[in-house]
Parts: C-alpha cells; structure tokens; sequence
C-alpha cells in the first residue's frame, strides 16, 4: 500500500496547480495525468496483482491517464476526441477486466442500459460530426463497464467487488457532469464535481484489484464447477 503515496502526493500537487495556477500548459497537462498514472503502479506493485484482471486494470488506468493529459484541453475539439478514444479504450478494458461476457439481464442491468440510452439522448442535441457516434459508442462503453462490475456482486460481496461497483458508478456521475457542463448548459461547481467523481471512482476501480490471489474472472467459474461436483 506504500505505492498508495504517490498517488495522494501527486493528487495533492495537482489540485495546488489549478487553484494557485501553472504557466506551461504543458506541465499542467502532465500534473492532470499524473495521478491515474500512480494508481498504475500501485496496481502492478501490490504482491496480489499477477493475474490477468490486474493487467487489465494497468492497462486501463494508462489510457485513462492519456485521456487526462488530452482532457487538458477540452476546448479543443481535436485533443477532446483524443481523449475520448483514450477513456473509450480503458472502459473497455475495465469492462473485460470485471467479465462483461457474464453480464446477466436483470432488473438491474434493465436499468443501467435505460439510463444510458437517457443519458446520450439528453447530451445528443449538443453533439455534432464525429463526436456523435464518438460519444455514442462511449456511452455503450461506461456503461456496459457498470453492469459488468455491478454483475459481478452476484458472485459474492466483497470489499473489492463493491469498491469497483461504486467506482464505476462514480466513473459514471463524473462524465455526465463533464458531458452535460460541455454540451448542454453550464454546471455549478462542475470542476469540483468532475474531479472529486473521477479521482475517487479511479480509486476504487484501483483498489478492486487487492480481491485475491485468484484472477477474480474465474471466482464465477470455479463456484459453477463446485456446485456441479
């Protein structure tokens, strides 16, 4: 848990940089990117990291950590598609990372697709060329990646499994706040609400990896075979 410094350090120094200022917009950039980046190491440190879902989770945190450093400039309809592409690919990873292959259609998988269907159609009058399809494929990404960790509490609640199914949910809340404040009307306090949304859900999406020794991807498999025997 020691590699767990680096990212309140980094974090701290970050949040010092946008409210006292930084003049390179280029080391500004970087600071924004560096806390997710930390969150990387900490997961292929931690001695119960060697397994698949680890990598996984690695791997998404660096794309989300690109995804930062494009987001700098999210003004910028160039780096804001940047960006996208980059937290396309980690939600994609995330959703592989909790088996999105053993999703089962309950009521609350109902009810996460509905909300995502609501949500990209309150943000699509706001959208427009590339980053209407851009936005919808994202949107089926997040979302699938929700009801994939939500899935997972249906093999057993554990501390990890419901630190990834309330970081995804947070992963969810900060982008809509990021969405609506971009493309349909002006949030108050939308930075503070972004940023404290997104570092937490970053977090907990972290800490799901201290599940166990066993890749949690086959935690489900191995109950079948037990029940089976």
């Amino acid at each position: 848990m020691k590699t767990f410094g680096l990212f309140v350090v980094s974090m701290a120094a970050y949040l010092a940089s946008v409210y006292a200022g930084t003049p390179n917009e280029t080391v500004a950039a970087v600071l924004k990117s560096l806390p997710v980046a930390t969150l990387t190491v900490f997961v292929q440190v931690e001695k119960r990291c060697h397994t698949t879902y680890a990598r996984l989770l690695a791997a998404g945190l660096m794309f989300s950590s690109v995804g930062d450093f494009c987001l700098f400039w999210i003004h910028s309809s160039e780096w804001f598609i940047f960006g996208l592409l980059a937290f396309a690919l980690a939600q994609l990873l995330y959703a592989l990372a909790f088996d999105v292959t053993h999703i089962t259609l309950d009521g609350t998988t109902v009810v996460t697709m509905a909300t995502a269907v609501l949500t990209y159609t309150y943000i699509l009058p706001g959208l427009k060329g590339a980053l209407t399809p851009l936005c919808g494929l994202y949107v089926i990404l997040i979302f699938s990646m929700t009801a994939a960790a939500t899935s997972r509490l249906r093999h057993g609640v554990t501390w990890p499994r419901l630190c990834a199914c309330v970081g995804a949910v947070l992963f969810v809340v900060s982008d809509f706040v990021l969405a609506v404040n971009k493309f349909r009307a002006p949030i108050p306090y939308a930075r503070l609400l972004n940023l404290s949304t997104y570092f937490t859900a970053q977090c907990l999406i972290a800490f799901s990896v201290l599940e166990s020794e066993e890749d949690p991807k086959s935690l489900g498999r191995a109950k079948r075979r037990q029940k089976e025997n």
